[in-house]
């Protein structure tokens, strides 16, 4: 059977790829954000950019080994999972808990709170929030920037040469969120924090092969530790 994925030819190709999956969603979020103050419509378009722009990145390119888990893998992707899930939970809240607790200043985090309220992020309770941003929307963005994005990358880049570009565009995504929320220097920690993580994500997917350890540890683990943060600190 012939193989009918698509290839990107040259550098210049995969640049002009990578730029517009990148801006593309930070595009969605800077419209439901900054222009009609909307969290949830937010969320929302992200995940339909997401899980639509992943599945045609792997479909058009080839991708599927990067979801699949294996029989001979699900222990070492769930239990590396699970584990740093664990690890970055305990390091982001207690992190967090310094980070909002004594360095950003009081009034700084009345302010992001009001942005919270008044772009309408807590009509719902702590459970739907948690199921859509916790587990709906990691998975899709797990989906799009590792198995896509990044599965694109690792075929022309070396293995911490595309770590590392994968990492920085999913940095330069978040730019609108954070910027959004936590303007000037106060934003800066958390950028420093979202490019760690994403070398992290990206490392995780290399080293088993898949997205799924990289799904328990952005979702459960990095999202569910935020949210705790938020409810405790801005809600």
């Amino acid at each position: 059977m012939m193989n009918k994925a698509l290839l990107v030819k040259n550098k210049r190709d995969l640049s002009f790829l990578l730029a517009a999956l990148t801006l593309t969603p930070a595009l969605v979020n800077w419209l439901a954000l900054w222009m009609l103050n909307d969290a949830w419509l937010a969320i929302i378009l992200s995940s339909v950019v997401f899980y639509g722009g992943a599945f045609w990145q792997i479909r058009a390119y080839g991708l599927e080994d990067r979801v699949k888990l294996s029989a001979a893998g699900i222990i070492k992707s769930l239990g590396l999972g699970l584990l740093s899930a664990g690890t970055v939970a305990a390091l982001s809240i207690y992190v967090g808990n310094f980070y909002f607790g004594k360095a950003v200043p009081e009034n700084m985090l009345r302010v992001c709170s009001q942005k919270l309220y008044h772009s309408n992020a807590f009509p719902a309770g702590l459970l739907q929030f948690f199921l859509f941003v916790a587990v709906i929307l990691p998975l899709g963005e797990e989906l799009y920037w590792r198995a896509g994005l990044q599965g694109l990358l690792a075929r022309r880049a070396g293995f911490k040469r595309h770590i590392l570009v994968s990492a920085m565009l999913f940095t330069v995504y978040h730019l609108i969120t954070i910027s959004f929320l936590m303007s000037g220097w106060a934003g800066m920690p958390l950028m420093a924090i979202v490019f760690a993580g994403g070398l992290m994500l990206a490392w995780l997917t290399e080293y088993t092969g898949n997205i799924w350890a990289a799904v328990l540890c952005h979702g459960p683990g990095a999202w569910g530790a935020t949210i705790y943060l938020i409810w405790k600190f801005l809600k």
